[in-house]
């Protein structure tokens, strides 16, 4: 495997140039191919807590340890230590609702001026209001993810939606009319739901309803949901009907909670697999640590089964047919299915195609 160097990769170039060779290096990354000496990513919670309590989340009564929200010097200093060292990409969210950390902005903005070149975020959208649509519009924030789960029907969110806060649909539409109207790339704006049970019809069925329902948005997905309840087996063909590949997360990325624990990703919600904090050591530490280079040799030798947290997990399965993987059907429920060259090619013609029509 090929070490690298991230941030003489990344220096001297151009945003553009550096998003460019970002991509390509987090695909050769995702398939063991490479090592770079820094993460690629970083998910940082800003907000353990949530406003919502979905079935099938770990906010239903599932995460054990306390949670508040992430310190701004907290943030500043990971941010700091990314900057000397290449970092590409943060998405400032991991197991809360973001939109309730008092200086949210403040952290895209410091983000986006530290030359990090890909920031975004998800949401339940039940705290958008037009003040907050015009920060995210002024922030610089890259992207940005509504999570619109099936589970969550009308008169739930409502129940939970803030006082004054607009409905997600008026909240998706303001914002991807006043990007359009102000002729801006970003943030690209992708709206995304799970279903509990479905086959490949009914997916279809609801992904339209979706598309119909928020036209303007750049991309709609629907998928499987991934049950959190470790009492539940979220595929009950899983080890029969699929190929469990090593996990690209190991090699792309780390998290990080609100209180500077850092682990490998947002399925260890309950920090089982704790790795450091960054209020003591540095990410550079953690990501070259003897715990992170174990795991990472355990799933690059087949042994990913042997992981309790990652024998369930549907990140980088590929289905099995008459014996055979199926290469090139890897099934990968996760944030970075939008991160593909072709998707941000796609995103762009659709904004330029939709301003001449308008």
């Amino acid at each position: 495997m090929k070490k690298v160097n991230l941030y003489s990769l990344m220096s001297g170039l151009s945003p553009g140039e550096r998003l460019k060779i970002y991509r390509k290096v987090w695909y050769e990354a995702g398939r063991y191919e490479i090592l770079t000496d820094y993460p690629l990513h970083l998910d940082v919670e800003l907000a353990g807590v949530c406003n919502l309590k979905c079935e099938f989340c770990f906010q239903n009564g599932l995460i054990k340890d306390p949670l508040g929200y992430m310190d701004f010097e907290i943030f500043k200093k990971t941010i700091d230590e990314g900057r000397q060292k290449g970092l590409c990409a943060v998405k400032l969210q991991v197991r809360g609702e973001s939109f309730l950390h008092p200086k949210l902005f403040d952290c895209i903005r410091y983000a986006k001026d530290a030359g990090v070149v890909d920031v975004q975020i998800t949401t339940n959208g039940t705290i958008m209001d037009d003040k907050r649509i015009q920060n995210i519009l002024d922030s610089g924030l890259d992207g940005i993810i509504f999570s619109v789960d099936g589970q969550h029907n009308d008169s739930y969110r409502e129940k939970y939606k803030a006082q004054d806060s607009l409905s997600i649909e008026q909240a998706i539409n303001n914002l991807l009319y006043l990007r359009d109207k102000h002729k801006k790339l970003h943030p690209w704006v992708r709206v995304q739901t799970s279903i509990v049970n479905g086959n490949a019809g009914s997916i279809r069925k609801i992904e339209n309803e979706l598309i119909n329902k928020f036209k303007l948005a750049d991309i709609v997905i629907v998928s499987k949901v991934h049950d959190f309840r470790e009492n539940v087996e979220a595929y009950p063909d899983f080890h029969d009907n699929y190929k469990i590949l090593p996990c690209n997360y190991l090699m792309q990325r780390l998290t990080i909670f609100w209180n500077g624990d850092v682990t490998t990703c947002c399925s260890d919600y309950n920090n089982r697999f704790k790795l450091g904090n960054v209020r003591y050591q540095t990410v550079e530490e953690i990501w070259n640590s003897e715990k992170m280079e174990n795991l990472r040799k355990r799933h690059n030798s087949g042994l990913r089964k042997e992981i309790s947290m990652c024998s369930n997990c549907p990140v980088n399965i590929a289905p099995v047919f008459e014996g055979e993987l199926a290469e090139n059907k890897i099934l990968n429920y996760v944030d970075h299915e939008c991160k593909a060259p072709p998707l941000l090619e796609i995103f762009k013609q659709k904004r330029y195609e939709n301003n001449k029509i308008r």
